[in-house]
């Protein structure tokens, strides 16, 4: 029995599940109801050459790859099959503009793009398509019946604005990404009642106010109104029997204007008016607790009586298959009060836009054709289950994982991943503070920035994630923790964790297992990382006290760390460009960095890593 349609084919899978894992012995006896109404992915979608994803920016290998993928429809048959195994029930499709690829105006007949242009293996332009807008418009009503049929609300969000101004196209239509431009602010308006009306199977529209706009915060929430608010209103009103999620993301505006102009919306019967917050910045696996206004939102969101989406950003691992379940369901648990506050929360990257599995020099996953959401499974059952029933137990996943990979114990792979997961965490949460908070401020797999690598000098000026109880290195050296974790204790504890992760690691043998075996060297990899951060973080506690000597031998250990890990790397993956961060020509690319950090402090040539 279900409560609705998406109940119903859950229960079906809890069914199989329990049939696969059990066959048809013993009971069950089961009444579950989501924790979280709306659990979804943020996907940043590049639709074409001429209308990629965030900042219109065509940098970045996995943009240029996932272009061909989103006008697959195997690929999407297969995304919703897979998700909604794992309970999710939310697809975000994050653009600049979607609209010259997904509608047909007859007002702005040259602005279609017709045909798909994205790129070759090497980087250059490409035809990939010769579909027509009338074409685009039909593959995407059959991506959205499919995704509906999966028990999937669809939503399309915005940045703005975010305007082609050195289209000619556009300029013969006086349209630009001026604020105050009457023909823009029409033609906004006009797409997305046009977006509503061609798409029946579309659940919601979102916005964000911020991006590439002036002024002051009524400024920006005025013209948001007088675009999408006013389209949406006019669409809602013409049609009274379509229900309709309007999501608005204000992070750079206020409170207040937001009210004050889309007050008309709200009003609307057949209108959710909700809002949408940035709940960990850009790096979810960090903090359990981040504080980025939360508490004063809240008060906001109880004085309003509106709901939120949290944005949960996971800029942290492009590469890396993480998985920790106590880590998602205590974070999970800190949302403010679900049943008041929260519809909902979607999780993705600004940096990486999964597709298809590209990365591996190892050809499993390409051989098998195999999309990054198959490659992560694991992750992605965590956030999706966790998120759908919090209190579902481990055992659960340890069925999974034995299930899967079955040559290993599933206990002992279940806490290596655990503890090795863990560990990159809690090393992610020393640093993330407001100088490493963003993608671009800090990629932990590359340790780096869109500037390069994050020394020495860079790390120990960090601050912990805002809402933290971990102790900065300045803190610690001077002995100012207070109450605070200081930064000692937490680089033992990533050291204790990564250390007991790699133990259990050398006992488990993949045998003939491809997948498993990139699995544990994934883990191998991040365990190193971690042991990497851990010494590199005492390093920083010693200069702060002034104790060169001390600072140069762990920082030697920690260069044999990185060594270890960048070696994993390169076997692992190919380098890539990355669409918000500083290039990967190659996993090597920074070692010399790496040993400066030791030999700016004394130490001679390279550290011995033979112990």
């Amino acid at each position: 029995l279900g409560g609705d349609d998406n109940g119903a084919m859950y229960g079906a899978l809890q069914i199989a599940e329990n049939i696969t894992f059990s066959g048809f012995a013993g009971s069950y006896d089961e009444q579950v109801s989501p924790h979280l109404k709306y659990r979804g992915i943020k996907f940043n979608i590049p639709f074409d050459k001429d209308m990629p994803t965030y900042f219109f920016h065509n940098g970045g290998t996995s943009h240029k790859e996932a272009i061909r993928h989103v006008w697959d429809l195997d690929f999407w048959k297969t995304w919703f099959d897979e998700m909604a195994r794992h309970r999710y029930n939310v697809l975000s499709l994050w653009s600049p503009h979607p609209f010259t690829s997904m509608v047909k105006m007859d007002d702005y007949p040259d602005l279609g793009i017709q045909g798909v242009e994205g790129y070759d293996k090497d980087g250059d332009p490409v035809q990939i398509n010769d579909m027509s807008i009338d074409d685009k418009i039909k593959f995407w009503k059959q991506v959205m019946k499919y995704g509906r049929d999966r028990g999937f609300g669809i939503y399309f969000c915005t940045w703005n604005i975010f305007l082609d101004e050195e289209d000619e196209k556009w300029r013969d239509y006086s349209i630009s990404d001026d604020q105050d431009d009457r023909e823009t602010r029409t033609y906004i308006k006009k797409c997305l009642i046009k977006f509503l009306e061609t798409y029946p199977d579309l659940a919601g529209f979102g916005v964000t106010a911020g991006e590439r706009m002036e002024g002051n915060a009524n400024d920006k929430e005025e013209w948001l109104w007088d675009t999408y608010g006013r389209g949406m209103k006019e669409y809602a009103q013409a049609n009274p029997n379509r229900n309709l999620v309007f999501i608005h993301r204000h992070h750079q505006s206020d409170m207040d204007d937001v009210l004050k102009y889309f007050k008309q919306l709200n009003d609307l019967p057949n209108v959710r008016f909700d809002l949408s917050f940035k709940y960990s910045k850009a790096h979810a696996h960090s903090t359990l607790t981040p504080d980025f206004g939360i508490d004063r939102f809240v008060e906001a969101l109880d004085e309003n009586k509106l709901k939120t989406w949290f944005t949960v950003r996971n800029d942290d691992f492009y590469f890396l298959h993480w998985g920790d379940p106590k880590f998602v369901r205590d974070y999970i648990a800190n949302f403010p009060d679900v049943n008041k506050y929260v519809h909902a929360f979607y999780i993705g990257a600004d940096g990486w836009v999964f597709t298809r599995a590209f990365t591996n020099k190892d050809s499993y996953y390409k051989d098998k054709n195999a999309l990054s959401i198959q490659k992560t499974w694991y992750m992605q059952k965590l956030w999706g289950r966790i998120s759908y029933n919090p209190s579902v137990s481990d055992e659960l996943f340890k069925n999974h994982l034995a299930y899967k990979y079955p040559e290993a114990s599933s206990e002992d792979l279940f806490q290596a991943w655990s503890k090795a997961s863990r560990a990159i965490v809690l090393a992610n949460e020393q640093v993330t503070g407001p100088k490493w908070q963003l993608d671009f401020h800090w990629w932990p797999e590359g340790w780096s920035s869109k500037d390069g690598f994050r020394n020495l000098d860079d790390t120990r000026n960090t601050q912990p994630m805002k809402g933290s109880n971990l102790c900065s290195f300045k803190e610690t050296a001077e002995g100012k923790c207070g109450s605070k974790i200081s930064a000692i204790t937490t680089a033992d504890k990533i050291e204790t964790l990564a250390s007991d992760a790699i133990e259990i690691l050398e006992t488990i043998n993949p045998g003939a297992n491809t997948e498993l075996n990139l699995n544990l060297k994934d883990l191998h990899a991040m365990a190193n990382l971690s042991l990497y951060c851990a010494n590199k973080y005492r390093a920083a506690i010693y200069l702060e006290q002034g104790k060169q000597s001390d600072a140069r031998d762990v920082m030697g250990r920690a260069y044999c760390y990185w060594e270890t890990y960048i070696n994993l790397m390169d076997e692992l993956y190919i380098s890539v460009d990355l669409q918000r961060n500083n290039d990967l020509k190659s996993w090597h690319q920074y070692d010399d960095e790496a040993l400066k950090d030791y030999t700016d402090l004394g130490g001679n040539g390279k550290p011995d890593c033979s112990n």
